[in-house]
């Protein structure tokens, strides 16, 4: 049992134009991507070993899922089955932001320190660091 506080969560700058903060379960993986307007978009890609739920909170995007390309806006929430080609990028000029959930956990070397990054090893260190000034 873990829990977490997208805020306090580490932010990885991936490609251009694109961050990530990531929560790891055991067999599951939650990513937040904020996206800046002209963010580098995804090319074309699958993921053999890994189902995914992507689910829009804001902006505009474009998602081609196996050739059937639409456009997304938030509240939508796309499937992409094991092995199945999709890329998506944001098609609007201010940030957009999505949550992605994969199956197994796809980001295995990341993975291996989820345990700094709970609610309570964040307030853990930061009591430490209080203390010592």
């Amino acid at each position: 049992m873990a829990f977490y506080n997208w805020d306090l969560l580490p932010l990885s700058h991936d490609r251009p134009g694109a961050a990530h903060r990531r929560i790891f379960g055991d067999n599951m993986q939650m990513q937040h991507l904020i996206m800046e307007p002209g963010g580098t978009p995804t090319k074309p890609h699958n993921h053999p070993d890994h189902e995914e739920f992507f689910y829009i909170q804001a902006g505009e995007w474009e998602f081609t899922l196996e050739g059937d390309t639409r456009i997304l806006r938030p509240g939508d929430v796309v499937h992409v089955p094991k092995g199945a080609m999709h890329m998506l990028r944001m098609t609007t000029h201010e940030p957009g932001m999505l949550l992605e959930v994969f199956c197994p956990v796809f980001n295995t070397d990341l993975a291996k320190d989820r345990h700094l990054y709970t609610t309570d090893a964040i307030r853990q260190r930061t009591a430490e660091a209080q203390k010592g000034h």
